[in-house]
C-alpha cells in the first residue's frame, strides 16, 4: 500500500494503541536526524511489527513537510489537515 493513495485510515497503522501511534507521529514529525533504518529499527523496539514499521516510514515525507492538526493525519484518517501559514486557514493535505 502507498500512503499516499489512502482513501481512509490506515488498518495497519490507526489499530495501533493511541500513546504507541502518538510516539509513531512524534517521530515522523520531529526526527530529523535519524535515517530511515534508523527509525524503522526505533518503531520495532518500541513494539510495532516489521511491516507497521514499514509502513510508518513510508509516511515519513508527509509528516516532514506539514503540520496536521489533531488527529486528522493521514494515518487515522487517510488525509491531514495541515496548517497552511499563508492563508492562516487549516486545508486538507
Amino acid at each position: 500500500m502507498n500512503p499516499n493513495d489512502a482513501k481512509g485510515p490506515d488498518p495497519l497503522l490507526a489499530s495501533l494503541p493511541n500513546l504507541l501511534l502518538a510516539l509513531v507521529e512524534d517521530q515522523l514529525s520531529n526526527n530529523e536526524s535519524s535515517g530511515d533504518e534508523e527509525l524503522r529499527n526505533y518503531f520495532v523496539t518500541c513494539g510495532l511489527t516489521t511491516e507497521q514499521a514499514d509502513r510508518a516510514v513510508q509516511y515519513r515525507p508527509a509528516y516532514a513537510t506539514d503540520i496536521y492538526w489533531g488527529s486528522a493525519t493521514p494515518v487515522r484518517t487517510g488525509i491531514g489537515l495541515r496548517y497552511n501559514p499563508q492563508t492562516g486557514w487549516l486545508e486538507p493535505a
